[in-house]
């Protein structure tokens, strides 16, 4: 009889509550020695690179020094950026440093006869302010009359001329060139009873 057959199948079987252990495995864990550090030596610059640096800085320097002006050196500076409440408060608006750079660019487009024609503009406006805001202001006026054209009858509505020159003070500045002109023959004026104090409408007699 088998011996395996005897054993009693009411023997009790226990059972183990916790799994057995799996094998060690033949593989340690290495420890990791950090290396040590190590000092890093940097060859100083020959003296043949320094002088080689210094004559190379020389010649960039003259090289400047005899350049011919950049058109960016005769420009004025750029204007500061403005800040983000004058922004809200004049969305749209253009100040007057930053009109100046669209001039600028404007008459970089332009047709050729209109940038020879700036050229002319500039330097008389240049000496107009040589001789003082009263006369710069009556050349402002004189010259935006001459190059507006009039209505049938031959004037210009005041309106028109106060909107194209809308940086002007109306009773400041506007006004006082207006009546200077006509005094000197320059424009003639036409009034109204209901606002006698206002031009009405502006004739141009002598052309700028």
């Amino acid at each position: 009889m088998d011996t395996a057959r005897d054993i009693d199948d009411d023997a009790e079987t226990t059972v183990m509550d916790r799994p057995a252990l799996p094998p060690q495995s033949g593989v340690r864990a290495s420890t990791v020695h950090p290396e040590p550090v190590r000092d890093t030596f940097v060859d100083p610059p020959s003296a043949w690179s320094r002088a080689r640096a210094f004559a190379g800085a020389l010649l960039h320097d003259w090289r400047e020094r005899i350049r011919r002006p950049r058109l960016s050196d005769r420009l004025p500076p750029l204007p500061p950026p403005r800040s983000a409440r004058a922004t809200r408060v004049s969305a749209g608006a253009v100040g007057h440093e930053e009109r100046g750079e669209l001039l600028l660019l404007e008459i970089m487009r332009s047709a050729p006869d209109y940038q020879r024609a700036a050229v002319d503009v500039a330097n008389y406006a240049t000496a107009l302010r040589k001789h003082g805001r009263e006369a710069y202001a009556e050349g402002v006026v004189h010259y935006a009359l001459s190059r507006m054209r009039p209505d049938a009858d031959g004037f210009i509505s005041f309106v028109r001329l106060r909107d194209i020159l809308c940086d002007m003070s109306v009773s400041g500045t506007l006004v006082p060139a207006l009546i200077r002109l006509e005094k000197a023959g320059v424009v003639a004026i036409e009034r109204t009873q209901e606002t006698p104090s206002l031009p009405h409408r502006v004739q141009l007699r002598i052309s700028l």
